[in-house]
């Protein structure tokens, strides 16, 4: 904080878990990816190297399945392990969020399908609706043109009611909607 009391956008402060303030804030929000993700893929990777060992233990124990179909499925089953476990470290160590919302618009990287928008401005935005199917929660954030936005909720270390409060409270604040008070 400044002498006057005002926050600069350098000073931004951090929030547990990405827990924003109040729905109409000023301050960029930002939702990193959920720990849990990362640990889940340190998990089945261990299932992989598990396939490694018992194709090499039974490779050596039993004479007649000693071929290089055997020894070409464990270097598989190795390189498969050897990226996810890449991909795990990559996700418990990246300190990119999944999510941002700011004043200006939002950045998803939550969903990697290729007709999902990634960036818009709130001024773009038509409606942000919740779709919960067996996936879990679902925000669709339809913009103007027809194009939209799944953000996969998930993914993300946040309750999902904050996060819809976040989201309908920026959309209303750049559309010029208040709340009745």
């Amino acid at each position: 904080m400044t002498d006057s009391g005002v926050m600069s956008a350098a000073q931004t402060p951090s929030t547990p878990h990405g827990s924003p303030g109040s729905p109409g804030s000023k301050s960029p929000v930002s939702y990193r990816l959920r720990p849990a993700l990362g640990v889940r893929m340190l998990g089945m990777a261990c299932v992989w190297l598990a396939l490694v060992v018992v194709a090499e233990a039974l490779r050596r124990g039993v004479p007649a399945i000693d071929g290089a179909v055997v020894v070409a499925l464990e270097w598989i089953f190795f390189v498969v392990f050897v990226i996810v476990v890449a991909l795990a470290a990559w996700s418990l160590l990246n300190r990119r969020s999944g999510l941002v919302l700011s004043d200006e618009g939002f950045v998803n990287r939550t969903n990697w399908r290729r007709d999902s928008v990634r960036s818009a401005r709130w001024s773009e935005v038509a409606d942000v609706r919740r779709s919960d199917g067996a996936a879990g929660p679902v925000f669709v954030v339809a913009l103007a043109d027809g194009r939209r936005s799944l953000i996969a909720t998930r993914l993300l270390d946040t309750p999902v009611g904050s996060l819809e409060e976040q989201l309908q409270g920026r959309l209303n604040t750049a559309h010029g909607y208040r709340p009745l008070n």
